[in-house]
């Protein structure tokens, strides 16, 4: 059945012809729609950037660290004995020979006064020994004694000789123990608690009496990572190098109160070793500690600089991509991100040197790297001229 209409200037107009043109106004509508929405996904996405500049760049390291004396030393009786007296007080500044304790002297001056008698009378008795010698050896010379009588002389007169010798050997060591009964600081210091009060009977090298800590200067304790030290050496070893005498390093410790402490200290010593189960090296630092601020075993950050770069084109490390230890940034050049492979010179969890790759004024995208694709149009929008600063 073939239907028929009529236009409105009375031709006849069939239905197939009616449908293939709506048919043909719908595919047109549809090309429209996709090439709208090919438009919409081409236009520019706007992103933050940061726009990389040359400037200074310290390379800072922060460490936790522990206050150490210079020296401590534990006081004890040299000799046994009653406390007779303490002449300190507990937590003060001492100096060097400072008496700190009496023990009770009375058993050592009558041991002093019994040694110095023991060697009178020795001394006494050699003297009659000495004229017996001289008188039997004229006597041997006349032949008037026998060669027995006069060898015996000579024996008693060197074994009282000896004797003498112990009597004043004894004599020394009871001066020695009456000396030893008044204790005294060993060296300038800071005097902790007592450990004995007068009336206590304490041991020969045995009982501490109290511990004495030189605070003045401090050590400073702390471990450094090894590729940080690595850094640092490097930096020596390369001004060496260049005929450059390099500078001590500088070090600044932060206290528990957030302040910088007020005196700077210098390098000491580094262990021998990397320790293997941290990747580790051990340092000490020497710090001046005139106000006694400083305590042995009190916790701190210690602050240095381990390399000074005068012009430096640094980026955030959040940055970077490393795909397989190739590393490159997102920049944006002429409305388009482009991809450009970068060699690092230093790099820690917050900021990256960069050695090639980028010249200063290069726009790169910090934030949400992975999201974003070379080739892609976006809209730059300067946040910042340089990353975050060092620690």
């Amino acid at each position: 059945m073939k239907f028929l209409f009529h236009s409105a200037d009375g031709r006849k107009v069939s239905a197939a012809l009616i449908f293939t043109l709506l048919s043909m106004s719908v595919l047109l509508c549809g090309c429209f729609g996709e090439d709208k929405k090919e438009q919409a996904s081409t236009e520019a996405v706007p992103v933050k950037v940061i726009k990389i500049t040359e400037h200074p760049f310290p390379v800072m390291g922060e460490y936790v660290a522990q206050i150490q004396a210079l020296k401590t030393v534990d006081i004890k009786a040299r000799v046994q004995g009653h406390i007779k007296e303490r002449l300190f007080t507990e937590g003060q500044s001492v100096k060097e020979d400072q008496l700190l304790f009496v023990i009770d002297p009375r058993p050592y001056e009558e041991a002093l006064k019994k040694a110095k008698a023991e060697l009178a009378s020795t001394k006494a008795t050699l003297t009659k020994a000495s004229k017996d010698y001289k008188r039997f050896k004229a006597l041997f010379d006349q032949g008037a004694v026998s060669r027995e009588e006069f060898d015996s002389k000579i024996t008693d007169k060197q074994v009282l000789e000896a004797d003498v010798s112990n009597a004043k050997a004894q004599v020394e060591q009871a001066n020695l123990d009456l000396g030893f009964t008044q204790i005294k600081s060993p060296m300038n210091g800071i005097i902790g608690r007592t450990q004995v009060e007068p009336g206590t009977l304490v041991a020969a090298e045995s009982t501490v009496l109290v511990t004495v800590s030189a605070v003045d200067p401090v050590y400073v304790n702390f471990s450094i990572p090894e590729k940080e030290y690595l850094v640092a050496i490097r930096e020596i070893d390369a001004a060496r190098k260049a005929g450059k005498q390099s500078k001590p390093t500088t070090l600044r410790i932060i206290l528990a109160d957030g302040d910088y402490y007020e005196h700077n200290g210098t390098f000491n010593m580094a262990d021998r070793a990397v320790d293997s189960s941290t990747g580790t090296l051990g340092i000490r630092a020497e710090f001046p500690n005139p106000e006694r601020i400083l305590r042995d075993g009190q916790y701190a950050k210690v602050v240095a600089k381990l390399k000074d770069y005068p012009n430096a084109l640094v980026v955030p490390t959040r940055a970077m991509l490393d795909i397989q230890g190739r590393k490159s940034l997102l920049t944006v050049a002429n409305g388009t991100v482009v991809e450009k492979p970068i060699t690092i010179d230093y790099s820690d969890d917050r900021n990256t040197v960069i050695k090639t790759g980028i010249e200063s004024g290069t726009l790169i995208i910090a934030d949400g790297v992975n999201k974003i694709r070379p080739g892609t149009a976006v809209t730059p929008q300067i946040v910042q001229n340089q990353p975050e600063p060092a620690k």
